[in-house]
């Protein structure tokens, strides 16, 4: 594949921000593309955004695959110099010690927490956390439901009926508690369960996905609480 090249009005900048010449920009935007694991163009993207200048032209005129890149990277922090003098960076998992208490805090369903907070605290691909949150809301629902052998959509349908006299758990005996309940799963299950399950996509930051599994939290211990008529199955 061949390389990508450097955005040359953004180099022109940064020239001028570090007052650095170019042939030290290039090097330096390379060795952090090796770091991090993404395109130099992406590299030079993000090293730019770090240094405090406007990147929206730049990444506008990147290709698709750049802008993915961009946008599902951890942001960057200066915090020394080496012994060449070479600013050195760190990740916001690095500078923020207490995510992992964060995410203890915020997860109260065990299963949910002990099968994504290393996905949280990891450095790229947040869409496991959906695919990983979207399937534990599926087994939740069949185990609590006791219903087997149905698609995602079918299972919310019967076990989450707008109907609280069809439904076969039952969070509210309100109709309309009910039915926008049944809408929220299944909204879930057809925007976010669906496309993770059959699609990879590095659209999720980690922020993105911490406030997903809080709110898939939310859904099971609703339906933690529900009542549960076995007999409608």
């Amino acid at each position: 594949m061949p390389k990508k090249k450097l955005d040359p009005d953004l180099l022109e900048k940064m020239v001028r921000k570090t007052r650095k010449s170019k042939q030290y920009l290039r090097e330096q935007v390379s060795r952090r593309a090796s770091r991090i694991a993404v395109s130099s163009l992406a590299a030079q993207i993000l090293w730019a955004r770090d240094l405090g200048l406007g990147i929206a032209s730049a990444l506008n005129r990147s290709d698709p695959r750049v802008q993915d890149e961009v946008r599902s990277s951890p942001r960057l922090l200066p915090v020394a110099a080496n012994a060449r003098g070479i600013r050195q960076f760190r990740s916001p998992q690095q500078r923020n010690p207490n995510l992992g208490t964060a995410i203890d805090f915020l997860l109260e369903d065990s299963e949910l927490r002990d099968r994504c907070r290393d996905l949280l605290l990891a450095r790229r691909h947040y869409d496991r956390v959906v695919r990983e949150a979207t399937t534990v809301l599926d087994n939740r629902l069949k185990k609590v439901s006791g219903i087997s052998n149905m698609n995602p959509g079918a299972l919310v349908g019967k076990a989450l009926a707008p109907d609280p006299n069809k439904a076969v758990i039952i969070v509210s005996a309100e109709r309309d508690e009910q039915e926008g309940f049944f809408s929220i799963c299944k909204g879930v299950m057809q925007v976010f369960r669906n496309r993770a399950h059959h699609t990879l996509s590095n659209a999720f930051t980690q922020a993105d996905a911490l406030k997903f599994c809080g709110f898939i939290d939310t859904i099971l211990a609703v339906i933690g609480k529900g009542e549960i008529h076995s007999e409608r199955i």
